[in-house]
């Protein structure tokens, strides 16, 4: 099994507005900033203001160095002030870009299929269990598209859970399962994979959204939201004469 390389995943960390050589370089050495963590990058900006005046105290306690520090202290403030005024000019630049880089990510998600482990329905009867369906036999497909359709026409709710692999929400590209959970009746199965290929889910409603944080804006992280319809392509319903029932699982 593979996953393809990117940035689709639960949370992911929000990209800073690319900019060119020249800026970036100022970006990167005036402010510091590798990421959009401006409210950390203002408290260290608060902390330099302390040296101006710091320094002017010390050239009026110290004669001798009094010229020194006053030019020190000059220069000082200019550093600081300079490094303010970046640091607003990349906020704003950073806000006006982030609205592009979720609808970016959004459609990424949007459009992108991942791989589905398992897909379990509980019963109504016992809610302590839950029946495997196995996505890549036509039968099995076959018989939990009948179910659908019972289900549908009697307005009865099981709850089906599908696994799909992601990564995870670090920054290593590392695998792992997430879940995604709808009443049976909500699932929309596409039978166009032939048996034996693996089954793959996909959310055409899904987006990213920024994630929120206590007087923190613009936002370091966003998170996906697995909202609305659920497309699985699964395999193609077959003969089911004396097909085995699937599996059955606590859950």
């Amino acid at each position: 099994m593979s996953y393809e390389p990117g940035l689709l995943r639960p949370e992911v960390p929000v990209a800073l507005v690319p900019l060119r050589r020249l800026p970036h370089l100022l970006r990167r050495r005036a402010t510091g900033l590798s990421g959009p963590e401006f409210a950390r990058a203002q408290r260290v900006t608060v902390g330099w203001a302390v040296l101006p005046p710091a320094v002017t105290l010390l050239g009026v306690l110290v004669p001798d160095v009094r010229t020194a520090a006053l030019g020190c202290a000059v220069l000082l403030g200019l550093l600081v002030l300079a490094r303010a005024v970046l640091l607003v000019v990349f906020e704003r630049l950073q806000h006006r870009y982030e609205p592009r880089w979720l609808a970016e990510r959004t459609a990424a998600l949007r459009g992108h299929e991942f791989p589905v482990l398992r897909c379990s329905v509980r019963y109504d009867a016992t809610p302590g269990l839950s029946r495997v369906y196995d996505l890549t036999s036509g039968d099995q497909v076959g018989r939990l598209l009948d179910r659908r359709a019972r289900e549908r026409a009697s307005g009865t709710h099981a709850r089906a859970t599908l696994e799909f692999v992601c990564a995870t929400s670090g920054h290593e590209q590392v695998l792992a399962v997430a879940e995604v959970r709808r009443e049976l009746a909500e699932l929309e199965l596409l039978t166009v994979r032939p048996d034996g290929a693996q089954a793959r889910v996909r959310f055409p409603r899904a987006r990213y959204l920024p994630l929120p944080e206590a007087g923190r804006r613009p936002a370091r992280r966003a998170y996906w939201e697995l909202a609305g319809p659920v497309l699985v392509s699964a395999a193609g319903a077959g003969d089911r004469e004396g097909a085995s029932g699937p599996p059955v699982s606590a859950r």
